[in-house]
């Protein structure tokens, strides 16, 4: 399945001024921050004038949460793609087949095909404590209720959907970086096609081992 780039969102012409400067921000935020990002950077990045980005996002802080936002109508857009029925007459198995064989490799796919968005993501992590722009509240928050539900149809409760889907999406994540450090002890980069379909399967095994544990 292709991936949608941040230049080619729904309702937005593939290169239209809005869609450029929302790109070159994901960017900009991944790779120095909140703190260090300048919206002349992101502007120059754009290939737009700084009123421009003004005109669309009245401030930085504005900006900052666009994004994200942008992020994760992405993930939610690409999750809601035709999918079969879930088998009936498996059970339990049948829905822990479906959290992890869908839901997992869905997600490992779009991580791995935008290595900004985990960078991104990890960043917000480390800024949570001094940053407070109401994005849990506005935009994290919605969206991990969308992926908790989804792991509720293995008959988790809620607060084991919420350590698995955390659980996951942090092994996810810190693979989807293609790092220097993990690229040497893996002996080669994500961006190659068997390593990339080995940690897929590792990534499914290792989430069906955890859902059936939390499940007992």
């Amino acid at each position: 399945m292709s991936t949608k780039s941040a230049v080619e969102q729904p309702g937005e012409a593939p290169r239209s001024t809005k869609a450029r400067i929302l790109g070159a921000a994901e960017e900009v935020f991944a790779q120095h921050g909140f703190e260090g990002a300048s919206t002349r950077e992101i502007a120059a990045r754009a290939h737009v004038n700084i009123s421009s980005l003004h005109y669309h996002w009245a401030s930085k802080e504005t900006l900052y949460v666009a994004v994200f936002r942008n992020v994760f109508e992405r993930i939610m857009d690409h999750l809601r793609s035709p999918t079969p029925p879930l088998p009936g007459k498996d059970g339990l198995r049948g829905e822990k087949r479906y959290v992890v064989d869908r839901i997992m490799r869905e997600l490992f796919d779009f991580f791995a095909a935008q290595p900004t968005i985990p960078r991104l993501l990890l960043r917000r992590i480390v800024e949570i404590e001094t940053l407070d722009l109401g994005l849990e509240r506005d935009v994290l928050g919605p969206a991990w209720e969308h992926f908790t539900a989804w792991t509720r149809r293995a008959r988790l409760d809620d607060a084991a959907a919420r350590l698995f889907m955390l659980t996951m999406h942090s092994v996810v994540m810190v693979y989807a970086l293609d790092s220097g450090p993990y690229r040497a002890v893996l002996g080669g980069s994500l961006r190659e096609t068997r390593l990339r379909d080995a940690l897929r399967v590792h990534v499914g095994e290792l989430a069906r081992a955890l859902l059936d544990r939390m499940a007992r």
